[in-house]
């Protein structure tokens, strides 16, 4: 590898782990490699080798197989704590979805945001993807939010730890998330979208959102389809009928009349804080006719710009 090879990677690698120790998560050389921002990734001997380089020249460390920014050794017990953590509500998440799995045009529910990253804390809630039969996906929120609420899962008020966050649907014609940037190049929706694990996927829809959203290869070309089938909740036969049966009734006429209705009563239901963020084109609060966003608090803009900072401190010392 030549020399300019070599600084070029280095950069990479910087502004690979200055994005993950903004959430406290300490990478592996694999998890480097799948992760690598903007920069195809080199043999993996070439990796190890640069690594080790750049912790002899005390531009990273490294403990227990995790390697971080300078001074930051906190993050390695931070992230297994983390793990711990996340693979717990995991278990709770799942538990969640067996009471909503025969929900009528859902599709598809994705674990995002904390839990998905493994960074999750205590006080973390569970945040929910779902994907809605197109046409139908005001009628799958309507449903979801009733079953949890009334199983006590909701999140609800300052009731946070464990339960479960329904904050984004979309529809099977919108899994192209590329117009819900928030800013140019938007690096935490980028890693943010391939970290989501598919919970509950009879349709294989994550294979399909990963093709969706290509796009994403622009920033994590080495990403590869890290889904752990084998966790996924499986719905049984009855459930599979009773599903069937309620989404022919309502396929047509009815069933439009009905998601009409879905919409306009939510609507009305929710916060007006809510309703006026959706005319701040910052993409954090979406009302489109198959996506439902509500990140009333949005920090997409200040992860980038504290992204940048910290890797423009961290360059000037290659």
């Amino acid at each position: 590898m030549g020399c300019m090879d070599k600084q070029i990677l280095k950069s990479a690698i910087l502004r690979t782990l200055a994005y993950f120790d903004l959430s406290n998560y300490p990478l592996t050389a694999t998890e480097i490699n799948q992760w690598l921002y903007q920069l195809e990734a080199p043999k993996y001997h070439e990796l190890l080798s640069v690594l080790q380089e750049m912790v002899s020249q005390n531009q990273l460390e490294e403990k227990f197989g995790f390697f971080y920014l300078p001074n930051r050794e906190v993050v390695v017990e931070e992230r297994r704590r983390s793990l711990v953590i996340s693979e717990l509500k995991l278990k709770k998440a799942r538990r969640a979805v067996k009471f909503i799995s025969h929900i009528p045009f859902l599709r598809a529910i994705f674990v995002c945001n904390t839990v998905a990253a493994g960074s999750a804390l205590e006080e973390s809630d569970i945040d929910f993807f779902i994907i809605a039969q197109a046409g139908r996906i005001w009628l799958v929120r309507f449903f979801t939010n009733l079953i949890l609420r009334f199983f006590g899962l909701r999140t609800y008020g300052e009731k946070q730890r464990d339960k479960i966050c329904l904050s984004f649907f979309v529809d099977t014609n919108n899994l192209n998330l590329s117009k819900l940037q928030a800013v140019e190049d938007d690096i935490h929706f980028a890693y943010w979208s391939f970290q989501m694990l598919p919970i509950y996927d009879p349709g294989n829809y994550w294979k399909k959102f990963l093709s969706a959203n290509y796009w994403i290869k622009k920033y994590i070309p080495n990403f590869s389809n890290n889904a752990v089938y084998s966790k996924i909740v499986n719905a049984g036969p009855i459930s599979k009928i009773w599903k069937k049966i309620w989404e022919v009734m309502w396929f047509g006429a009815y069933g439009d009349l009905l998601e009409k209705q879905a919409r306009e009563w939510q609507i009305l239901k929710m916060k007006l804080s809510i309703k006026d963020k959706t005319a701040i084109k910052d993409n954090g609060v979406v009302f489109n006719e198959g996506v439902i966003k509500l990140h009333e608090h949005d920090s997409r803009s200040k992860i980038k710009n504290a992204w940048q900072d910290k890797t423009a401190q961290l360059l000037k010392k290659i």
